[in-house]
């Protein structure tokens, strides 16, 4: 026995101390927080005309660490999940091409939103109200996930709650109830990977009408901010719409509703840093000058700027519109020093976007904060094709400054710290 255990008590070679080394660090890293990089694709992009038609083949899936597609909807009539554009979706197969883009890229991760601007409120509204609605919608689910492989729903109800919107007092209870049976119910399927992520505003208002705040953080898997559209020219004056700060002129309704504000009351109302992602904007918001004179922050507005020549809707532009612009003559850029972004004007139109310097703010702040990722929306309103230098430097600017992990992975024992997504 004496002899055995000195067999198994001789010092460790100098190989062996520095693979027991290397093991132990590659625990500790392995220990981190997984974080994200969310790319959206809209399945309205591929009808633009000619070279900017963006389609799930233009999609830099190498930037990103989870895709989310948009939008699906709920049936009105049935409540179930449907498609909101079925000729893309379903005849030109964009859920199947979604998916098909983890048979070469097997870390990403697939999501579909449900919901948005378009899609209104009411049809949430009443699938919501009953126990038998949301067990229909959530089949539909299940469904939908297990047909085409993807890893979680994110449910874009614009807003419970709020009356502009058509909501009443009960949505908040329902919005709650769906979210809860929603992860129970993939507890159920034995999905418990399936991620159920929700969608929030920043404003106080909308979040005291529909949203319970730390409960909702305790049953989703993510809370995606709308760190955007903060601003625009509903407000009747010019101004950046995803400010960092406060700015002398917000006041009223208007304080701390900024990026940091926005967080920071997330986090108080109970949910955790690590359960937050922060949206980040790949476009811009337009203004009308009352004078063109008068062209600084907070200046007069007659309503918003002129449309863009391909996202065709007038108060907004994509990045790549935006840049183009940029390179003729006549257009002053400035930066507005306390929200951190950058903002342009010529004659009588006013442009307040993002631009690299702006989105490393942003990315910096969530890394600090020890936020849960970051998300951009959305791919088709970057540079993706490149008119204006290097493709998608919006988003690559968040990708380098940001810098998501992935969580450790099986298989190679010497590959156990993996980050499959991180840029060359």
């Amino acid at each position: 026995m004496a002899k055995a255990l000195k067999k198994y008590t001789r010092p460790l070679s100098v190989e062996m101390v520095g693979l027991v080394h290397l093991l132990l660090l590659l625990t500790a890293l392995c220990a981190g927080e997984e974080s994200r990089l969310v790319c959206y694709f809209t399945n309205w992009s591929p009808d633009r005309a000619g070279e900017y038609a963006f389609n799930v083949n233009d999609i830099p899936v190498e930037l990103c660490t989870h895709l989310t597609y948009t939008f699906a909807g709920v049936d009105e009539d049935t409540f179930e999940l449907r498609p909101t554009d079925g000729k893309f979706d379903i005849l030109q197969q964009g859920y199947e091409k979604f998916a098909n883009l983890k048979k070469t890229n097997p870390e990403l991760k697939l999501s579909l939103a449900v919901g948005g601007w378009a899609h209104g409120a009411e049809p949430f509204q009443k699938m919501a109200a009953t126990l038998n609605g949301r067990e229909v919608f959530i089949n539909s689910v299940i469904e939908f996930l297990h047909r085409y492989n993807f890893d979680g729903i994110e449910i874009v109800w614009l807003w419970p709650g709020s009356s502009d919107r058509g909501g009443q007092p009960s949505d908040k209870d329902n919005f709650y109830l769906l979210i809860a049976e929603l992860k129970s119910a993939f507890r159920e399927a034995g999905q418990d990977g399936w991620e159920v992520v929700v969608q929030v505003p920043l404003e106080r208002y909308r979040i005291e009408q529909g949203y319970h705040q730390s409960q909702l953080c305790r049953v989703a898997d993510y809370v995606y901010v709308t760190g955007y559209d903060l601003r625009g020219s509903w407000n009747g004056y010019t101004d950046v719409h995803s400010p960092m700060n406060n700015r002398p002129f917000d006041t009223g309704a208007q304080r701390d509703l900024n990026v940091k504000g926005g967080v920071q009351h997330w986090i108080k109302g109970g949910c955790p840093a690590r359960k937050i992602v922060l949206g980040v904007p790949l476009f811009g918001r337009t203004y009308t000058l009352a004078n063109s004179e008068e062209h600084g922050l907070a200046a007069p507005t007659t309503g918003p700027g002129l449309p863009g020549p391909q996202t065709k809707d007038a108060g907004y532009r994509g990045y790549f519109e935006i840049c183009t612009e940029m390179q003729q003559s006549g257009w002053e850029i400035d930066w507005d020093v306390r929200g951190q972004c950058p903002y342009a004007y010529r004659g009588d139109q006013w442009i307040g976007f993002e631009n690299t310097i702006s989105i490393v703010e942003k990315a910096n702040y969530a890394k600090y904060q020890g936020l849960a990722g970051v998300y951009a929306f959305s791919l088709d309103l970057d540079d993706y094709r490149g008119k204006c230098g290097k493709r998608y430097p919006l988003l690559t600017a968040l990708r380098n400054a940001y810098k998501p992990k992935m969580l450790c992975g099986t298989g190679d024992d010497f590959a156990a710290f993996r980050e499959p997504c991180d840029l060359v």
